[in-house]
């Protein structure tokens, strides 16, 4: 899951999976993307008061510390949770 920022328009699919292509990496395929839509957040992160919630699968490997070396530098992602399915 990816807390966007609300000035950043992820109303097209492309760029929703364009947005997670880049936090996951090249070892990673992005298989859906879901938005869950603009809501508001019970607290204020980084100077916001909403945000857009994505929800993303994805396949192949992944290093977490990657993912959260790529969230600092973006600006457009507030918050991110990543959960492991295991097989």
């Amino acid at each position: 899951m990816v807390l966007v920022a609300p000035t950043v328009d992820m109303t097209e699919e492309k760029a929703q999976k364009d947005l997670i292509k880049k936090l996951v990496g090249d070892t990673a395929t992005v298989k859906d993307v879901t938005s869950l839509g603009k809501k508001k957040l019970a607290y204020t992160i980084k100077k916001h008061d909403e945000a857009t919630y994505l929800v993303a699968t994805v396949e192949g490997t992944i290093k977490i510390g990657d993912v959260e070396k790529r969230t600092k530098l973006l600006d457009d992602v507030v918050r991110f949770l990543l959960t492991v399915k295991s097989a």
